[in-house]
């Protein structure tokens, strides 16, 4: 699809979202536009998804212009980036897209039952996006869209074989598989940027990334 046919079809299910079920808690914010999927300029071999693009400043949302600020410079974009250096890519080979890439009034993750009930139109258009990526890599970014796809009882920690006892990783890392989650395709799950600097998911980032890789590997032998 192309980023017209992407913006428009949003807008289209955002305005009739709006017009069905808008709650009160945290209405859908139709003051700005939707914000448009970051591609590289090279092959895209990575895919990552967002939640959506409602930052606490409200002042500070009109200059996002691009799923994830992945056009500026940022300490999102150098996360990203590492993850890409581990793969053996770059930021240019990265398709990044929010689930639901209108704004909200509030940021919504705390109230995950609207993300619910406003997730079968958006993650119908999702689905479009990503069929010309067949063979790319999944990650999913942040908790929220992990529940929103598998269910409130995941956890990224999970995924990176956390141990309760030890506060440390057993190894056993693990992906979310296609027939286990609502996008249809294997994801990866990942802690958004700021979780990334506490110290479990900072010691074990190079690791599941390496299991990333390896899966890959695997596949494509």
């Amino acid at each position: 699809m192309k980023k017209s046919e992407i913006i428009d079809s949003s807008l289209t299910i955002r305005d009739k979202l709006k017009h069905l079920v808008d709650y009160k808690e945290n209405p859908i914010d139709v003051s700005l536009s939707p914000v448009p999927p970051f591609r590289g300029a090279d092959s895209v071999s990575l895919i990552v998804l967002g939640q959506d693009p409602t930052i606490k400043n409200h002042n500070s949302r009109k200059n996002i212009t691009c799923t994830l600020n992945l056009d500026k410079k940022g300490s999102l974009k150098t996360y990203l980036s590492e993850i890409c250096k581990g793969l053996g890519i770059t930021i240019e080979n990265v398709y990044a897209t929010n689930v639901f890439k209108y704004f909200y009034s509030k940021p919504p993750a705390k109230a995950l039952h609207i993300l619910q009930q406003h997730l079968p139109e958006n993650l119908n258009l999702v689905k479009k996006e990503l069929v010309q990526f067949p063979d790319a890599i999944i990650i999913a970014l942040g908790e929220p869209v992990l529940q929103l796809l598998a269910g409130t009882d995941k956890h990224v920690r999970d995924f990176w074989a956390y141990n309760k006892a030890t506060k440390q990783s057993n190894g056993l890392y693990s992906l979310c598989p296609a027939k286990e989650n609502l996008l249809g395709r294997d994801f990866f799950p990942f802690p958004h940027q700021p979780s990334i600097s506490k110290e479990f998911y900072k010691n074990h980032l190079g690791k599941y990334v390496d299991f990333v890789k390896g899966r890959i590997e695997i596949e494509n032998r």
